[in-house]
């Protein structure tokens, strides 16, 4: 028989009740599990004058335990850790997973198997009031009062403790709920607190119940700050009117609203979202919203708009580029004819009128040979060549191509170029192309105005040794100081779409740059004023030396000129006489390898372009056939434009003649010649 504990220590059923009120309101206000199973074990194993009280938790299999909370009155040893259940024996496994209430007396309990009375003899269980938690069918936990000794348990005890247990399950789901709201509370704050988009919540009114701290800046406000106001209390009123608008749109249709939205007066954008929500049928319609800042998305797709029209420009002065081919060398065998004549004309008629009239034609020849000369220039393809250049001479020749444009609309042009100013190592045309540019600028800018139109242009040394300057100003509107960081920016332009794509300034920031200079605007006092400062560089001057089978000389040296075209054939042999070369003319790339055969040359100048054998053919036969001829073979041509005659031309890496030729040109051929024999 079970040992019974003395009247004085066995609760009765009034204890039971006031200890069930204690425990209650003493766990009424806690939120945390652990704190809560703690206490539970520790008030119950002292209620009941136990040796231990644990609560476990088992895994889906209900085949392993795990002690959650663990008291004892230090009479016995702990159960801490993990535990096998099926260890416990049958009988106690299959009451505990049934659901039932195990009550046990003492070790000899009938119900006890040998394996379950040895688990309790272990961990000194003699007697026990176990309580288990089913859910869905599946043991989850239990509640154990355990005793060391045998002791008879009442109705009462057992009642207790089957109530303690289903108050503390109640009690740890209440506490798990509680501490995933607060866990779904933290969360949503943090989403609230670090999201990139404004977020936020208005009731039927419009007045903010939650703002986060994206929509609080977009508003100079603090998040504290908006709650309980209107878009009225915070924005202008058109702006307030137009926010209650489409709030209202939204609350009334109880769809969602999506629309691109200004924030504030900076240029910002924003995707602003906006629907309604219902906690349930009974409550009103709030208002929720998100606004995505879009603002990148709207520039990139401006520049990106940009890009298209500079690819489509581009494209179109590809087309352009190919076009020009075909008319400069149209342009450029007439051209050539006029010039050379012209030339040949002042030498014949010199110190009479008619030297005087052959002068001005050569003089707008010349100029019409520089405009031919320069559009090549502009349009062609290649990667830069540093050489010694007078700025003056690039001016120049990029006014002698907008001069026309800028008198056509009544723009008074002013040059001030500096006079004795050293050399610069430079790539000319390159240079070419930012001058024109910025001269073109200064014509649009001053297009629409109605005042007086003047453009100046002047050379200058730089305030810092060893630098030149080009500076080009206007009488225009000028450049508002906002906008002069973003101007060099790629596409970004202040013209209409169908003028300027934005990428001029840059591209010519980019040729200044890549000289070692830079390209800055300021503001004269009206207008813009651009300066290009460029450093002057060391000057390197390849030297030339003479050539006794090219340089001209006493004796007369012969010359092959291969050209299709009669006029320009004889032009040319004309001003090879006054150098000294007595001159054969081949009508084309057949006739020349007739002659080849048969004579030396001294120089053989072949045009790239002929209707038989052209003159690549004809160098390709000459490399095979009269190899010793080679060095003595160069092309004349007004067709440097095209890929295919650079590729040519490169490949070949012979000098060439370009149309329409001078006699200071052909000078400079006869020098390539000769450098090129000095290499050989």
């Amino acid at each position: 028989m079970p040992q019974s504990q003395p009247d004085a220590l066995v609760p009765s059923a009034d204890t039971h009740e006031g200890f069930l009120a204690t425990l209650r309101d003493h766990l009424r206000n806690e939120v945390d599990s652990d704190v809560i199973l703690d206490q539970t074990s520790k008030r119950l194993g002292v209620h009941f004058g136990a040796s231990r009280v644990g609560y476990m938790e088992f895994d889906e299999s209900a085949s392993e335990m795990v002690a959650r909370s663990h008291w004892t009155d230090g009479s016995v040893v702990e159960m801490v850790g993990r535990f096998s259940f099926p260890a416990f024996g049958a009988a106690i496994t299959t009451s505990h997973r049934a659901g039932e209430i195990w009550v046990q007396d003492s070790l000899d309990n009938p119900r006890l198997d040998a394996e379950g009375r040895a688990a309790c003899a272990a961990f000194d269980i003699d007697a026990a009031i176990t309580v288990p938690l089913i859910k869905n069918d599946q043991l989850v936990s239990i509640l154990s009062v355990q005793q060391k000794t045998p002791r008879s348990w009442s109705r009462a005890d057992v009642d207790l403790v089957a109530e303690v247990a289903e108050r503390t399950w109640a009690t740890l789901e209440r506490a798990k709920a509680e501490a995933a709201r607060r866990e779904s509370d933290a969360l949503l704050s943090a989403i609230m607190t670090h999201a990139p988009i404004g977020i936020y919540l208005k009731d039927e009114d419009g007045r903010y119940l939650i703002v986060n701290p994206e929509v609080a800046r977009r508003l100079g406000r603090g998040p504290a700050e908006l709650v309980g106001k209107t878009a009225a209390d915070l924005v202008a009123p058109e702006r307030a009117r137009e926010i209650a608008r489409l709030d209202g749109e939204v609350l009334s249709s109880g769809r969602l609203r999506v629309i691109e939205q200004r924030l504030g007066d900076s240029d910002e954008v924003a995707l602003a979202m906006r629907f309604p929500v219902q906690i349930d049928a009974d409550s009103p319609f709030r208002l929720a919203g998100f606004d995505v800042d879009i603002t990148a998305l709207k520039r990139a797709e401006r520049e990106l708009e940009r890009s298209r029209e500079a690819l489509y420009q581009s494209e179109k002065l590809n087309a352009l580029g190919s076009l020009l081919a075909g008319v400069s060398h149209e342009l450029n065998n007439p051209i050539a004819i006029i010039l050379a004549q012209a030339e040949l004309l002042e030498l014949q008629a010199a110190g009479t009128a008619a030297a005087e009239r052959a002068g001005k034609i050569r003089r707008a020849a010349e100029r019409s040979a520089r405009i031919v000369q320069t559009f090549l220039a502009m349009a062609r393809q290649r990667s830069p060549r540093h050489a010694p250049v007078a700025i003056n001479d690039v001016v120049n020749a990029a006014l002698d191509l907008t001069e026309y444009g800028l008198r056509s609309s009544g723009i008074r042009l002013e040059r001030q170029l500096a006079r004795d100013l050293p050399l610069l190592m430079a790539d000319a045309d390159q240079l070419h192309q930012v001058i024109v540019n910025l001269i073109v600028n200064a014509q649009q800018a001053m297009q629409d105005l109605s005042g007086p139109r003047l453009l100046n242009v002047a050379t200058a040394a730089g305030e810092k040794e060893g630098t030149l300057c080009v500076d080009i100003s206007d009488t225009g509107p000028g450049v508002p100081l906002h906008l002069r960081r973003r101007i060099f920016e790629p596409f970004f332009t202040t013209k209409p779409q169908e003028m300027g794509t934005g990428v001029g300034l840059s591209f010519s920031q980019g040729l200044v740059e890549a000289h070692g200079g830079q390209l800055e605007v300021h503001d004269h006092g009206g207008g813009a004023l651009f300066r290009i400062s460029l450093p002057i560089g060391e000057i390197v001057v390849e030297p030339v030396a003479a050539d006794p089978v090219i340089a001209r000389q006493d004796v007369k040296r012969t010359a092959l000129i291969v050209d299709d075209e009669p006029d320009i054939a004889e032009a040319l042999a004309s001003l090879l006489q006054i150098e000294g070369y007595r001159c054969t003319i081949a009508g084309g790339g057949e006739a020349a390898q007739t002659r080849l055969r048969a004579e030396d040359y001294d120089l053989i100048v072949s045009d790239l372009r002929m209707p038989d054998i052209d003159g690549a053919a004809l160098f390709t036969w000459l490399q095979r056939d009269r190899p010793d001829l080679v060095r003595r073979f160069c092309f004349s041509t007004g067709d440097t434009l095209s890929p295919s005659a650079a590729r040519l031309l490169a490949r070949a890496g012979r000098p060439f003649l370009e149309k329409p030729f001078t006699r200071s040109g052909l000078h400079q051929l006869l020098e390539e010649m000769v450098a090129a024999e000095s290499v050989a």
